[in-house]
């Protein structure tokens, strides 16, 4: 399976992050999809959510951890990577916005 990516932008306060609905359909079939977040070593549990009718899909369950865990702040930039398919893990890499 060909690595695949996207990115967030934080903003003042997310609690979902929202990505391309073709993107999820492409790899989960639009059904819900539980993934495992990688970051530095670290796994944590994360729930996929897509919904068609908006165009978007979504990091629900599991986001505000991660989020919390690894202190993201307005205007970093977290880079996630889809690595496996059959028990997808995602290896987010975060851009700090003050370097």
């Amino acid at each position: 399976m060909q690595a695949s990516m996207w990115y967030c932008y934080i903003m003042l306060y997310i609690i979902m992050q929202n990505f391309k609905a073709s993107f999820y359909i492409k790899y989960f079939e639009n059904k819900e999809q539980n993934v495992e977040i990688r970051y530095q070593g670290k796994l944590g549990p994360a729930k996929l959510l897509c919904y068609p009718a908006a165009a978007a899909a979504y990091v629900s369950n599991g986001w505000r951890p991660f989020s919390l865990e690894n202190d993201l702040k307005v205007g970093d930039v977290c880079v996630f990577e889809l690595i496996n398919g059959e028990n997808p893990v995602l290896d987010a890499h975060i851009y700090r916005a003050n370097g």
